[in-house]
């Protein structure tokens, strides 16, 4: 065999371990989730004030959560949003690795017409095997560590995208911790930490590909 033949065998061999590598990759990430503008109805004064509600910014027309399954049972309406996930106090998260960063999908459902939140900086994921923290970047639209109206949108469920950095391949199990902050009516100011989580429980669910579809089926005569 010349030597020209051997270079072309190894270079068509490199060329397909890469994409197969690439092809791992991108399977091993996940997409990053939809998460339109809201409608900023009023922005919040300059001279805003925690105990001044008057002073909050105002949101409306906020990114709806999907919806997967509803029943009802009782004396209410039992709702499961997004495909997967964990019921993580009153919001419902699903975790999206990314390879840019790592975005957190909080689902909610808003309890009244008027309705106010608050994002603390400090919060953060928590490798419960290491103890690394990643800190929260930001809250997708949302102002940090003041309080804000979400306006409108009662019995509906929204969603809130708050990005992280990249979570490595090695962070298995996450805490989410959200530290003190500022008391007021109806906010005692304490930390919040969660349970662990899988990561991977959190994730979106792939669908299944039925391997008889992927594959490409011979014809035997």
């Amino acid at each position: 065999m010349k030597k020209t033949d051997l270079i072309a065998i190894f270079a068509a061999l490199l060329l397909a371990a890469c994409a197969s590598n690439k092809q791992l990759e991108a399977d091993f990430y996940d997409q990053r989730p939809e998460n339109k503008q809201p409608t900023l109805e009023r922005p919040a004064w300059p001279n805003y004030d925690l105990n001044n509600t008057n002073s909050f910014a105002v949101f409306t027309d906020v990114q709806p959560a999907e919806l997967r399954a509803s029943n009802t049972e009782g004396d209410g309406a039992s709702i499961t949003y997004v495909a997967s996930g964990a019921d993580f106090g009153e919001y419902n998260v699903v975790l999206h690795r990314c390879k840019d960063a790592t975005y957190v999908e909080c689902s909610y459902v808003v309890p009244k017409d008027w309705w106010f939140f608050r994002n603390e900086q400090g919060t953060m994921l928590i490798d419960a095997d290491t103890g690394d923290r990643y800190m929260l970047r930001y809250v997708e639209h949302f102002p940090m560590n003041q309080c804000y109206w979400i306006h409108g949108m009662a019995n509906r469920a929204i969603k809130f995208v708050c990005v992280y950095p990249p979570l490595p391949k090695s962070v298995k199990h996450i805490q989410f911790f959200e530290p003190d902050g500022l008391s007021r009516k109806w906010m005692d100011g304490n930390g919040t930490r969660s349970q662990v989580f899988d990561v991977d429980d959190l994730r979106p669910k792939k669908p299944e590909i039925s391997k008889t579809a992927a594959s490409n089926p011979r014809v035997i005569y």
